[in-house]
């Protein structure tokens, strides 16, 4: 939207939640909690957007710092009217100067798009909701013909207890309404600057704001571990009815824990009991499942994991994996491979084709196309000060319980023994056997 500028509260110390991690970088389904706001507003493509930080400033800077987010810092935490006027020169040429709470994570860019549209002529508009406890939440009071008339912070109210209109805490104000009128709000009891004031300002102006109405869970505020659980909760269902409604098969979705940042192409299928994580992304017609864990994982096409953990790895399409295997540490598996159980891999690159039943090893290795990696082999990688790699050729097979000590490398189409224990290098095409391997003349077979 141009002319909009969009203000994101992220300053608070959130004692409630009693945490060393600052409130807004509590994850949601994976991503931090604010940036869950940030990202609902970029969708509104708004001229500019401003973080206010205070409380543990640099680390919340690091942790949203992105192309077309400024901060401003909120050096003294004395309330959202100083936090928002701080902000003035940031968004100096916006028509429109929308507000929100940093800790809102289930809002969406469609109740900001209502809210925008709200305003009209009106100086300002706000989300508000029906709770049943408005507990620490801010009452609207509205005069006789309905009109918002002011916001009462939960510490001034005085009337009965039970169900109530709140404030939801997103708003938008007309930028030169609002520059006028906020060095104008008066300190509070408690030594702050409400922005809430600003909604009995436009009453006794008689041009009263507006409001648009949302569901209660969409505008929770997260200040405490409670609601950081419901939070995860409901955007996870979320999540799980997005990618269904896009083509893929989550067979248990109770079961089913899938992170914000994560991409499913259609025909997917998850199994029962399955984690993905980070920036994880699943190819088309990929079977994940059941029990496996994947995270910040490609996942190729057509491939299927069972029962395994898969980390900050690349597996290709048409690969088998699993039982039990584990790939780590920036591994790349090309097409068509198999990991069979407790197979490893850690950063290596593994060729097309190439077959790892069970029981077996290869870290920081470079295996060629074909080759054969039967039981109880390993790349002994590490000396007990560096890791070394190990390099094994096109269409080798590397025998039962083979030791290979890096570094060391393997020619294609070479072939080790069962129980060797490699210290040299093979070249291609030869044979070695024995401790340490020597070079061995195998019998032709019938």
């Amino acid at each position: 939207m141009s002319g909009l500028g969009v203000i994101v509260l992220a300053a608070g110390m959130g004692t409630r939640m009693k945490s060393r991690t600052h409130k807004v970088l509590h994850p949601v389904c994976g991503v931090p909690m604010g940036q869950h706001v940030i990202d609902a507003a970029l969708a509104l493509k708004p001229a500019k957007l401003v973080v206010v930080i205070g409380h543990q400033a640099e680390t919340v800077r690091a942790a949203f710092e992105a192309p077309g987010v400024s901060f401003v810092l909120q050096s003294e935490l004395n309330g959202t009217g100083d936090a928002v006027r701080r902000c003035r020169e940031a968004l100096a040429g916006c028509d429109d100067v929308m507000v929100l709470n940093g800790d809102c994570p289930l809002i969406t860019a469609e109740l900001l798009r209502d809210l925008a549209a709200a305003r009209g002529q009106r100086p300002l508009a706000f989300v508000t909701c029906q709770v049943g406890d408005p507990g620490r939440l801010g009452r609207v009071q509205r005069d006789a013909r309905g009109e918002p008339a002011a916001i009462v912070e939960a510490a001034d109210y005085r009337g009965p207890e039970g169900p109530a209109e709140i404030n939801a805490g997103q708003y938008v104000f007309d930028a030169a309404w609002l520059w006028e009128r906020l060095p104008k709000v008066p300190m509070s009891a408690k030594g702050e600057y409400y922005l809430t004031h600003l909604v009995e300002t436009a009453a006794k102006e008689a041009s009263p704001g507006t409001t648009v109405s949302s569901d209660a869970t969409e505008a929770l505020g997260v200040d405490d571990r409670v609601k950081l659980a419901e939070a995860e909760r409901t955007m996870r269902q979320r999540i799980l009815t997005r990618h269904m409604l896009n083509g893929v098969t989550i067979q248990d979705p109770a079961t089913t824990y899938i992170d914000a940042s994560v991409t499913i192409e259609q025909d997917a299928t998850i199994l029962p009991n399955c984690h993905i994580l980070g920036r994880s992304a699943v190819g088309e017609a990929a079977v994940i499942g059941p029990g496996t864990t994947l995270s910040n994982a490609t996942i190729g096409a057509e491939t299927a994991v069972r029962s395994s953990a898969i980390e900050d790895s690349r597996v290709g399409a048409r690969c088998r994996i699993g039982p039990f295997a584990h790939i780590r540490g920036g591994a790349n598996l090309a097409d068509e491979c198999e990991l069979g159980n407790y197979a490893e891999v850690k950063n290596s690159n593994i060729g097309r084709g190439v077959t790892m039943h069970h029981f077996s090893y290869m870290g920081d290795a470079d295996i060629g196309a074909r080759t054969n990696i039967a039981a109880g082999s390993i790349t002994c990688n590490f000396d007990g000060k560096q890791k070394h790699r190990t390099t094994i050729g096109a269409d080798a097979f590397i025998g039962c319980d083979t030791m290979l000590i890096a570094p060391v490398t393997i020619g294609d189409g070479a072939f080790t023994a069962t129980g060797a224990v490699v210290t040299r290098d093979v070249a291609p095409g030869e044979t070695v056997a024995g401790i340490p391997a020597r070079p061995f003349q195998r019998q032709a077979q019938d």
